[in-house]
């Protein structure tokens, strides 16, 4: 079966995504390309194979029977009405992170996909990142006995790949580095260690520290900044802390360490990647997701690998940390 997808906006995420469909043996073509601006959609939509078409009219893709399924890439405060309309129309869903502006938009999205019977995923992609999931499976195998910290960092720039960068910034509707870059980490948290059960942080929304008090007597910390100065490139990294050792991602360079029983030691991760070496060319996590999000789309299944509820957590995590910015 092959599913006709159509991929709403057409900017760096929506092309990431659309790219991704033809990098593997997926099963899977984009009949449509829909973006506010039609000259982005119609620039994107050229640069893939077949005949796909492009526009700006969101509820034609939606009319449209050939269409499977929607892949939503546009902007934070979007995503909601978007996932409410495709789900209404009988379309499955994968949809950008976060997965809304606010909890309520959650609930109903969660609801409107339930009661239509579609497939509906918040595409998580650090849930199919090896390296991520590398450490999340040495942390469960008890590799470093009884886990105790975990330290997660994403620095950036600000975001100039992005035009819209003032809704991106904007603690309201993009959500700033609390929610749209740190949401990723806070989802990792939740994977390894489960909800926390007190929050702090200091600095700004843009550029900030995060402590969590997780179940269990773990604790974890976020450095998250889309503040950094001008040369500063891209950095992620996750540590998880055991009694026994420490498993270590550091994203400038794509090695996974394991420190155990007084010895260091390289993990070989299958499908590893250089995140800044990276070229369109090359599968990746976006991949990864995609393929397990149609695998799901075909079985009938409920996406169990980043279910809507988990992603639900992850904003409600960011929501917190943005209380605790606020003092309140």
């Amino acid at each position: 079966m092959t599913v006709n997808v159509a991929i709403i906006g057409a900017g760096f995420m929506g092309r990431a995504h659309a790219e991704s469909y033809y990098k593997g043996e997926l099963g899977a073509r984009v009949t449509r390309v829909v973006a506010s601006r039609r000259a982005r959609a119609e620039a994107l939509a050229a640069d893939l194979p077949g005949a796909v078409r492009a526009g700006d009219d969101f509820q034609a893709a939606l009319d449209d029977p050939a269409v499977d399924m929607v892949d939503i890439c546009v902007p934070t405060m979007y995503h909601a009405d978007c996932v409410l309309r495709a789900a209404a129309a009988g379309k499955h869903v994968l949809c950008e992170k976060p997965m809304a502006v606010t909890l309520e938009e959650a609930d109903a999205m969660i609801a409107a996909c339930k009661t239509a019977g579609v497939r509906f995923m918040i595409a998580h992609v650090l849930r199919f990142w090896p390296e991520y999931r590398a450490v999340v499976e040495m942390v469960r195998a008890g590799r470093i006995g009884r886990l105790r910290q975990v330290v997660c960092r994403r620095l950036s720039q600000g975001p100039a790949w992005n035009d819209h960068a003032s809704w991106f910034l904007d603690p309201a509707r993009g959500g700033g580095a609390v929610r749209d870059l740190a949401i990723h980490d806070y989802d990792v948290i939740a994977w390894l260690a489960g909800l926390p059960m007190a929050v702090r942080a200091m600095g700004d929304v843009n550029h900030f520290t995060a402590l969590f008090a997780l179940p269990d007597g773990v604790f974890a910390q976020v450095e998250a900044s889309m503040a950094m100065p001008a040369g500063f490139p891209f950095t992620m990294s996750l540590m998880a802390v055991g009694e026994d050792g420490v498993a270590i991602f550091d994203g400038r360079t794509g090695a996974v360490t394991l420190i155990a029983g007084g010895e260091e030691q390289a993990v070989t991760v299958e499908g590893s990647r250089v995140f800044a070496q990276n070229t369109s060319a090359e599968i990746d996590a976006y991949y990864h997701e995609i393929a397990y999000f149609l695998e799901c789309v075909r079985a009938g299944a409920e996406p169990a690998r980043a279910t809507p509820e988990s992603s639900r957590d992850a904003l409600a995590l960011a929501i917190r940390v943005q209380a605790a910015l606020e003092g309140a």
